[in-house]
């Protein structure tokens, strides 16, 4: 069970499991909200207002809950679906709770369904106690709680959840589903924030690009090539871009790779395609990638059938078929956007680089 560190990078694996359940649930429409909740005492709850994997027919949710967290019928070799985010560990995402159960001390889970509530409590990945019903309500029908607290005996003292590392997590889980709100809060400071995008990754776009003072709303597309699914938004400011933010399988792309390669070669055939049409001589005009993304802002997500990294960080997506099947998909949307568009074509010309003729 290795995650890499006894303080913080250790303590962002444990919750990216939960997270990881959540961006799972959003996709397959279970939830519409997840709730993030630090405590003061190190320990960190997180709540779902629906059931957030699928649930066998006749199945007590407390009981299935506890087959996940005990590794009860776990299977190494299981394949995650296609397209699905990794586990933090293992390949199929909800594994990872038994992860999070044997490094804590205690864990306790609340759920809900058909108005019944049910708890249990674990500490060190063994069961405390018998499920038991408990009085209470909830807003929603069905849903799961579980709160945890790091082994003290683990975990260097005093353990603190990485605050900003969650705000930006989230910020960025609420682009990649419109309409699914994901709240934060932290006992400890005093924070309390909702993100929540009714466009997806056009807002995200909007809100990273509003410094560079952009001369049009975002352009948002969606498509496959091969086996690669795409969905970007973009938009050119008159001043600095914030560049490009991508993910591959909900996982942070800090280094680029072979997608960005494939966006900036779309990019270019789409900039010298519409160049051609403006008369003879102008696709000869040269401009550098440099320029190219001087004034950009975008936002990528990749999906995938099996993401592939460049070292063991999992920071450069290394999948060879992502440049050609990015780039295809890139080059015929943003040139049927610059044509459908004259009055700003010229600008995004010229503040992607190109010379004036």
């Amino acid at each position: 069970m290795y995650i890499g560190s006894t303080e913080e990078y250790g303590l962002s694996r444990l919750v990216e499991s939960l997270l990881l359940l959540g961006i799972i649930a959003a996709r397959e429409g279970r939830v519409r909200e997840v709730s993030v909740s630090l405590g003061a005492d190190g320990s960190c709850g997180i709540s779902f207002d629906g059931w957030p994997c699928p649930l066998p027919s006749g199945a007590s949710p407390i009981a299935e809950v506890g087959r996940w967290l005990t590794f009860v019928d776990f299977k190494i070799d299981t394949d995650a679906q296609p397209g699905m985010p990794r586990g933090v560990v293992f390949s199929v995402p909800y594994v990872d709770l038994g992860l999070i159960n044997a490094l804590a001390s205690p864990l306790e889970v609340t759920a809900w369904a058909g108005g019944q509530r049910w708890c249990q409590r674990f500490r060190e990945g063994l069961a405390e106690s018998e499920p038991h019903a408990v009085a209470g309500s909830s807003s929603s029908e069905s849903g799961l709680h579980i709160s945890f607290t790091p082994d003290a005996t683990i975990f260097k003292q005093p353990h603190r959840f990485p605050l900003e590392w969650l705000r930006k997590t989230l910020a960025s889980f609420s682009a990649f589903h419109a309409g699914i709100t994901w709240r934060l809060r932290d006992e400890a400071s005093g924070l309390d924030e909702r993100y929540h995008r009714e466009r997806g990754l056009p807002d995200y776009c909007a809100e990273l690009s509003e410094s560079s003072r952009p001369i049009h709303a975002p352009w948002s597309f969606e498509g496959q090539a091969g086996t690669t699914r795409v969905r970007l938004a973009l938009q050119w400011g008159e001043a600095l871009g914030q560049g490009v933010k991508s993910w591959a399988n909900l996982r942070p792309c800090t280094r680029d790779g072979t997608h960005h390669d494939g966006l900036v070669l779309g990019l270019r055939k789409a900039l010298r395609a519409r160049m051609k049409a403006r008369g003879p001589g102008q696709d000869e005009l040269s401009f550098t990638d440099a320029a190219l993304l001087r004034h950009l802002t975008a936002v990528v997500e990749l999906v995938v059938p099996h993401t592939v990294w460049h070292g063991p960080t999992q920071e450069e997506l290394a999948n060879p078929e992502a440049k050609a099947d990015v780039s295809q998909l890139v080059s015929a949307w943003v040139e049927q956007a610059l044509a459908n568009h004259p009055e700003l074509e010229s600008r995004v010309l010229a503040l992607s680089g190109v010379p004036r003729s």
